[in-house]
């Protein structure tokens, strides 16, 4: 099944009505928008041009049979097909002051790198910046990261990883866009290099699984992702998350559980410009060798 890309949305909510309905195990594959949807036409265009009520932009909803309340999705990422155009943008804000005018940048692809300057390419990894389901009440801007979702910056959400996101809505109603052909961890200038593209998923629900929040698995662990205006409030929750994880894995009592999150866990930053900062907890899948479920 596949969408034209007129189904975009600016937020996440349970008002959104569906663009279609999505059968557990079955394969979509969503047309996204790039960051700008669209308004980004060449390198140097001030910044001002730009409606920034417009921007990372999302395909959807998508009802997702059977999905209810208390239920989790898995949304595996089975491929991303991307444009030929990247778009950057020269940030006003971030974790440095701002080092000129906010302006585009657009950067062409040769082969699988992304062009940044002549005799300059870097390898593409292009992964999925805005993923999520309408949140417990109200409406939330794409912009935004929560237990729902959202923005999540979290470069590892690529080909063969599997978002994990709570339900709290009939249908979940799904919503994704915003690729990024390179992003980095804690995106210190708060974005990466979007695209537009074609995004193949295949989802499942997994009954009753109550989650606190996201969590991205991959081939080699699971990320634990933890949303706040304060980080180390953050970062509290995503290693709470992953302590209960492990407990839960190995039937440890709780302090070594904690024990076993300091030696084999890996703290990280998604977010780290500006509030609301993304933390992720990285549990690595050695966590079942030492349990011994090779």
């Amino acid at each position: 099944m596949k969408r034209e890309m007129d189904n975009i949305v600016y937020s996440f909510s349970a008002k959104h009505l569906p663009v279609a309905e999505l059968s557990p195990g079955e394969v979509l594959v969503v047309e996204t928008a790039d960051c700008c949807n669209g308004q980004a036409h060449q390198s140097g265009q001030d910044l001002a041009s730009i409606n920034l009520a417009e921007v990372f932009p999302a395909t959807g909803p998508f009802f997702i049979v059977g999905a209810e309340p208390g239920d989790a999705l898995e949304i595996e990422i089975v491929e991303i097909k991307t444009a030929q155009q990247g778009i950057g943008i020269v940030p006003e804000t971030g974790v440095l002051p701002a080092v000129s005018s906010p302006e585009v940048k657009i950067f062409g692809l040769a082969g699988n790198s992304l062009v940044i300057a002549e005799g300059l390419s870097v390898p593409v990894q292009p992964m999925v910046g805005v993923i999520g389901v309408a949140p417990p009440e109200g409406e939330i801007g794409n912009s935004l990261a929560g237990v729902h979702g959202g923005r999540l910056f979290t470069r590892e959400i690529r080909p063969g990883a599997k978002v994990c996101l709570p339900v709290f809505h009939a249908g979940a109603l799904l919503t994704l866009g915003d690729v990024q052909f390179l992003l980095g961890d804690g995106a210190v200038s708060g974005n990466g290099i979007g695209t537009s593209a074609e995004v193949k998923i295949r989802v499942e629900v997994i009954k009753g699984l109550g989650l606190r929040g996201p969590r991205v698995a991959t081939e080699a662990g699971t990320y634990f992702l933890a949303c706040c205006d304060v980080l180390e409030e953050a970062i509290r929750s995503a290693c709470e998350t992953a302590v209960e994880f492990i407990a839960q894995e190995t039937g440890l009592a709780a302090a070594d559980s904690y024990l076993l999150a300091g030696a084999i866990g890996h703290l990280g930053l998604c977010k780290a410009a500006a509030p609301p900062f993304i933390v992720k907890f990285f549990v690595p899948d050695s966590l079942k060798v030492l349990h011994g479920e090779e």
